[in-house]
């Protein structure tokens, strides 16, 4: 294995116990970007650092004193990182991530439609090989339920328990330097680069949860879902959390705008709402997207 010495060099600097935030972003997001950065700093946490796959995105983050590492250019992804939509960048974090777990730094991935209200470092486990964000909206949908399947014709047997969860969201995960998170990183980019159609969201969780089968090596990696109401997705928000009294008080550690593409004025408002407290922040929204 070659080691990259620049990267090892600046995470000695950036890292807390080996611990960072990491973003990829290119300069289709910048101010999205900016606003990320911004309420990054202003909870205080200083172990983050913004991936750039382009010169403008590098230069934007210095002139902020945002951390940031260019990498070195890849005529394989190297066009894409410069020019791709969300989608296309979000497959690119997987091979991106693999150098920081190979150098031992366990990294908390974050999309950059997400804002950050306390330190998350102070909610992690750390008791599993992956700790992530989960896209359902209630308990019953992030932790898992038995969902019974119906067949009348079957008679006697026309029940069927089945085991069901909402994905896990890979726009914003914890992920440690073993070897199933290698494992994990390495078929999910493998699987990208054969299926370019592919969505590397459904990937990531089909390589975390598929068993082992006939034909079929399954993943050996453990995993914990994220609280809902301290890493909130936008529905749990938007849907629940901004209707209820009790839940309203509750301060999350984040809040990512997954569920709605008017990202940038949702997060304005979430930030009157929680960091300004402006009650009726978000009462002029719908609770999904129209």
């Amino acid at each position: 294995m070659t080691i990259n010495r620049r990267l090892a060099k600046l995470l000695q600097q950036v890292a807390v116990k080996k611990e960072l935030i990491v973003a990829v972003a290119n300069s289709n997001v910048k101010e999205t970007l900016e606003m990320w950065f911004t309420n990054i700093k202003r909870v205080g946490i200083s172990n983050y650092l913004v991936v750039a796959l382009d010169d403008n995105v590098e230069d934007f983050c210095k002139s902020k004193e945002v951390p940031v590492y260019r990498r070195d250019p890849d005529e394989g992804i190297d066009s894409i990182g410069k020019t791709g939509g969300n989608h296309a960048v979000s497959a690119l974090k997987f091979r991106i991530l693999r150098e920081f777990l190979q150098l031992g730094y366990s990294v908390l991935l974050s999309d950059i439609d997400i804002m950050f209200f306390q330190n998350p470092f102070d909610h992690l486990y750390r008791d599993s090989d992956i700790e992530s964000m989960s896209d359902g909206h209630n308990n019953m949908t992030a932790y898992g339920f038995n969902d019974v399947f119906d067949e009348p014709s079957m008679g006697w047997a026309r029940y069927a328990h089945t085991m069901r969860i909402w994905v896990y969201n890979s726009g914003f995960f914890f992920i440690r330097p073993t070897v199933p998170s290698i494992e994990l990183l390495d078929r999910v980019a493998r699987r990208l680069s054969r299926e370019p159609k592919s969505w590397d969201q459904a990937v990531f969780n089909e390589e975390l949860f598929f068993p082992s089968h006939p034909g079929y090596e399954g993943l050996h990696a453990s995993k914990r879902t994220m609280d809902i109401y301290l890493f909130m997705n936008s529905k749990v928000l938007f849907k629940t959390v901004r209707k209820d009294a009790q839940l309203r008080k509750l301060k999350p550690v984040i809040v990512h705008l997954n569920y709605h593409p008017d990202k940038e004025a949702r997060m304005k408002a979430v930030i009157e709402f929680y960091v300004n407290g402006k009650q009726n922040a978000l009462e002029r929204f719908p609770d999904g997207s129209e």
